[in-house]
């Protein structure tokens, strides 16, 4: 789990596949009905969604993700 202080960088980790997937436009709903599953193969809890979408946002403030044309 990501502390909200950096992007996360390991693909096969929950967090990352979470700010992958709000970065290509879905939703926390969407998210939270088809939870990514941790790097251990364990699928991810609400309460765990719902933290690092708190991250992702406070983080994209501060470093918006580049979009390229």
């Amino acid at each position: 789990m990501s502390h909200g202080k950096s992007e996360p960088t390991n693909p096969n980790a929950a967090d990352y596949k979470i700010y992958s997937r709000l970065d290509s436009g879905e939703s926390l709903e969407s998210i939270l009905k088809n939870p990514p599953t941790t790097k251990h193969g364990v699928v991810t809890t609400a309460s765990n969604i719902k933290q690092e979408y708190g991250f992702w946002k406070r983080w994209r403030v501060s470093n918006p993700k580049p979009y390229s044309d």
